[in-house]
């Protein structure tokens, strides 16, 4: 959040400076005084950078956005699977225990890697230790079939919902968007640095200087921020859903007494 705040006024600041020192060099009117279309070149290129910026925007946050239900999905298929778990009355501790140790994995392990585009190998090991489980579950009845159908459809929500997050926590804008985006900025910064005028007041030119790179650099601070969901930038994702999910998995009188993992989920 702090370096977030950091990166909007820095380039703000600068380009202030940027602008009053222009307007001790430039000549009464402006440097583009005598140019007639110069208003309407700098018009035409903020409506284009402000068209760029919003599809950009939108892009990002819907990526966000899709992670961000991705992790309540992975969340509440993970605690109906604990549910459902009961239908295997052979294996239903065994389950029970890799479910719980899943969710503690998923907050404790992979969150983090996620915050460098990694995925953990330690959840991955108890999506095969339960799907190994559910594999070696005896099934008897009409009863257990349909319970087996039902945990195979949870288990696959799970595993997408689960793909879906790790995918929208890898870098979503590509380099060379960003090295676009942060040149039209400058481009459009610089021209307006070119009215500098003297004979207007220096605080007035620093406040329209200010609103506008503040504007711009806020734009791209935003995108920076929601390109990342799992970093903390400002608009991190916690893993609130899945500790909820796994909060009410833990205290109720179904949940085995000895767990195969401790309190981060590690296999012990």
């Amino acid at each position: 959040m702090v370096i977030s705040l950091v990166l909007i006024v820095v380039p703000t600041m600068l380009g202030v400076l940027a602008m009053l020192v222009v307007r001790r060099f430039a000549p009464r009117g402006g440097f583009l005084s005598g140019m007639e279309s110069a208003d309407g070149i700098f018009s035409a290129a903020g409506a284009a950078l402000a068209v760029l910026l919003a599809f950009v925007i939108f892009t990002v946050f819907e990526s966000y956005e899709n992670a961000r239900t991705a992790a309540g999905q992975e969340a509440v298929a993970t605690q109906q699977m604990y549910s459902t778990s009961g239908f295997f009355p052979d294996s239903a501790d065994a389950l029970r225990g890799e479910i719980v140790c899943y969710s503690r994995s998923v907050i404790n392990d992979e969150w983090p890697d996620m915050s460098n585009g990694k995925e953990s190998a330690q959840v991955q090991g108890w999506v095969n230790q339960l799907d190994s489980t559910i594999q070696q579950t005896q099934i008897r009845g009409n009863g257990q079939g349909a319970a087996l159908e039902n945990w195979l459809s949870l288990s696959q929500d799970r595993l997408d919902a689960r793909r879906t997050r790790l995918a929208e926590g890898r870098p979503f804008v590509p380099a060379f968007v960003w090295f676009v985006l942060i040149l039209i900025v400058l481009l459009v910064v610089a021209f307006q640095c070119l009215f500098a005028d003297p004979a207007a007041t220096a605080f007035g030119q620093a406040i329209a200087m200010t609103a506008m790179t503040a504007t711009l650099v806020a734009a791209l601070v935003l995108i920076w921020v929601l390109d990342r969901p799992f970093n903390d930038r400002g608009a991190q994702i916690a893993p609130s859903r899945m500790s909820a999910a796994l909060a009410v998995m833990t205290h109720v009188p179904t949940l085995p007494a000895t767990l195969p993992c401790d309190a981060t989920g590690k296999a012990g």
